[in-house]
């Protein structure tokens, strides 16, 4: 398996519009990313996801995510009898439909050190490559780090170069500290104690509050900025990759998860990605989804709006502002807004994204500074 052209690592809760956003992107962008999928809900939607990707990497986890406590699959993968035999056999089975899942080695501070190490082993032994996730929000991180060591410690030299390492700074909503005594040094630190030369850097600045109604509203994209700082400063010593959740939130926002058969319709709400901001619209009134032509067309009005034609999200709003296509629901926006983030995101990298984050001194950098404060 190559994973060279891989450049992006978008990591989301399998819910059923979100892995129809990744299916909607064309081949030629799948090939530079490779999806972080948390496993919840219903396995046979991630059975069909493995069937209709295509022959690209993706990489499987279990959602271990609050909103998912209850939920019967998570729950059920996040059990470590057999070391996590249950998780064990829904890669198996993915691998099975398509040879291109790749594991991931995610656990809890609680979990059974010995259960979570032989699950790693058993990774290597039947997959190409293995990242492990290291959780670095709240205050587990040294117990995290402990057990990553753990991990390490038990695997062969001859194995450690098909090691990926996930840094997960989880939920941000300022720029996280990069210096030499922070959170991620300390990781990077440890990768380097091990000669793990590869380091996914993922965290979701997506604000867990909205704008008030008939309001629209712009936010910083932070993502990119702190881990631009670390890109610059490790970028002779590793293969870094920029990681976030895709305009999502999965600790805070729960309309992330819009399910309308289940919940009330709510206000109409969107997100546009543009170069580090996120432009976000709430208008009308509950469940009146005919204000998504409203916000169609202010983000078609937008200076930095990508055109219709640029990926499938934007299809999708320039059907809706001129009347060609149903305006939609909160379910099919969030789908919109993860198709368009991933695009967004690969086409700011092809602008140079990452050199002008850490370009100094500009009049730019000085409103775009403002913007994201």
């Amino acid at each position: 398996m190559n994973l060279s052209s891989i450049e992006y690592f978008p990591a989301l809760r399998a819910g059923k519009f979100d892995l129809l956003a990744l299916l909607e992107l064309e081949n030629e962008r799948k090939q530079r990313i490779s999806p972080i999928i948390s496993a919840r809900g219903n396995a046979k939607q991630l059975e069909q996801f493995a069937e209709r990707w295509g022959d690209f990497p993706f990489w499987v986890d279990s959602s271990r995510f609050p909103q998912d406590a209850s939920d019967e699959l998570a729950s059920t993968l996040n059990k470590g009898e057999g070391n996590f035999a249950e998780k064990q056999n829904l890669l198996a089975t993915l691998s099975g439909i398509n040879k291109n899942v790749l594991p991931i080695v995610g656990f809890r501070a609680s979990d059974n050190a010995r259960q979570v190490v032989q699950f790693a082993l058993y990774a290597l032994k039947n997959f190409s490559f293995v990242a492990i996730r290291v959780e670095m929000s709240g205050k587990a991180l040294d117990q995290n780090l402990s057990l990553t060591s753990a991990i390490l410690n038990a695997v062969d030299d001859d194995d450690i170069n098909r090691i990926y390492l996930i840094a997960d700074m989880g939920s941000i909503n300022s720029v996280p500290d990069t210096d030499e005594s922070s959170d991620i040094a300390r990781v990077i630190g440890l990768a380097a104690e091990y000669s793990i030369d590869k380091i996914v850097t993922l965290s979701t600045s997506w604000p867990d509050d909205r704008p008030d109604k008939g309001t629209i509203e712009y936010r910083g994209c932070l993502d990119p900025i702190w881990q631009a700082q670390v890109f610059s400063a490790e970028e002779a010593d590793f293969n870094l990759f920029y990681g976030d959740y895709a305009a999502t939130n999965p600790v805070k926002d729960l309309l992330d998860n819009f399910d309308p058969k289940k919940m009330a319709a709510p206000v109409p709400f969107a997100g546009y990605l543009t170069p580090c901001i996120w432009v976000q619209s709430k208008q009308g009134r509950s469940g009146e989804n005919e204000q998504f032509k409203t916000i169609a067309n202010q983000f078609r009005n937008l200076e930095n709006y990508h055109g219709d034609d640029f990926c499938w999200g934007t299809r999708q709003i320039g059907a809706i502002a001129t009347g060609a296509r149903a305006p939609g629901n909160m379910a099919f926006w969030n789908k919109i807004r993860v198709n368009q983030h991933i695009c967004a995101m690969l086409h700011a990298f092809d602008e140079g994204m990452f050199d002008w984050l850490l370009t100094p001194d500009t009049d730019n950098d000085a409103d775009l500074e403002d913007d994201l404060i």
